[in-house]
């Protein structure tokens, strides 16, 4: 996993705290129904007495009636079930809270880390690198349409307005129904257009709802991450446990792709990494500068033709969103 023992202690004490207040919410539960439904606290203390007679007597070799205990004991819940049901409560409603069910906030399943755990860890580590800062700053609510103009370009059969509306609107789409279609896009087009703050706008949207998301530069990746991990370049363990979660998170972000140094290693494990994600239905999203054309001719045939034929293709053009910002914060 991608983090040192102060890191894990940092997370752990996420858990202990959804611990301490699941506790104490369970204990407001139980003593609101006590006060309002006596024979449920009835049934709680009949349920455990008889329990642990049933324990006593099997341990000191007595007539093992456990059976007729546990039919009793279902019998009891089904009681408190209908009586919690009839005052207006869920009949589940007395039953242990779990900030994760899965893992029932312990952090693991068996012998693995859940799902929830590894988010935190990337989460953490969004935080620890100020990305965290840039979603707060990048994301749906703050993206502005109004940077594209409304006027025809005579090249593109849609305004630069309307053409981002329909991609803005499309990922939206895609981040709404992530669990139900999964999906890979590519973002194409000049550089300042918008391209990483909409991959942003996809990050923070996930994460939000606690999905597992990789944020990596093309450089970064390349040089860093695949050059530890393969050619131990620096022998840095953290970029090597990196390189593990490519392959497993649930949304990887490729930004860039195009301003690494490509040679065949590089072409080689792009491929193994979208081939990969490809095959366990692992979603990706790359943002590149480069035209289809550049980028068909700089990648091999084998990484194009999936990207063209798997990925959602949007194009992104019209005036540099990012000049147009620096104006009007000059001006202001």
């Amino acid at each position: 996993m991608l983090f040192n023992d102060d890191q894990y202690d940092e997370i752990m004490q996420i858990y202990y705290s959804h611990q301490r207040e699941n506790r104490a919410e369970e204990t407001r539960r139980k003593e609101e129904i006590y006060n309002k439904i006596p024979r449920i606290a009835e049934i709680d203390r009949t349920i455990a007495s008889s329990s642990i007679s049933a324990c006593r007597a099997r341990l000191n070799g007595i007539a093992d009636n456990t059976e007729d205990v546990i039919e009793n004991n279902h019998l009891l819940i089904r009681e408190k079930e209908a009586l919690l049901t009839k005052n207006g409560y869920p009949n589940n409603y007395l039953k242990p809270i779990y900030t994760c069910p899965l893992c029932q906030d312990t952090g693991k399943v068996g012998y693995d880390y859940c799902s929830c755990f590894k988010q935190a860890t990337i989460s953490m580590l969004y935080r620890q690198s100020t990305l965290t800062d840039i979603l707060e700053k990048e994301n749906f609510k703050t993206f502005d349409l109004s940077y594209y103009p409304k006027e025809s370009d005579n090249i593109h059969p849609y305004t630069p307005y309307d053409n981002m509306k329909n991609i803005f609107e499309k990922t939206k789409d895609f981040t709404s129904n992530f669990d139900i279609n999964g999906g890979n896009i590519l973002f194409y087009g000049e550089t300042g257009l918008g391209k990483t703050f909409l991959s942003n706008c996809i990050a923070k949207e996930l994460l939000d709802t606690r999905h597992t998301v990789l944020y990596q530069s093309a450089i970064h990746l390349f040089e860093e991450v695949c050059g530890d991990a393969v050619m131990r370049k620096n022998n840095n363990p953290k970029n090597r446990d990196i390189y593990e979660y490519l392959y497993r998170c649930d949304l990887l972000i490729i930004d860039d792709l195009g301003t690494e140094y490509t040679n065949s290693f590089v072409s080689s494990e792009l491929y193994n990494i979208l081939n990969t994600r490809m095959r366990e239905k692992k979603s990706t999203v790359i943002s590149t500068n480069l035209n289809l054309k550049e980028l068909t001719d700089r990648y091999s045939d084998r990484i194009s033709t999936r990207i063209f034929a798997e990925y959602k293709v949007y194009n992104f053009y019209g005036s540099n969103i990012r000049l147009a910002k620096r104006r009007t914060s000059i001006n202001e």
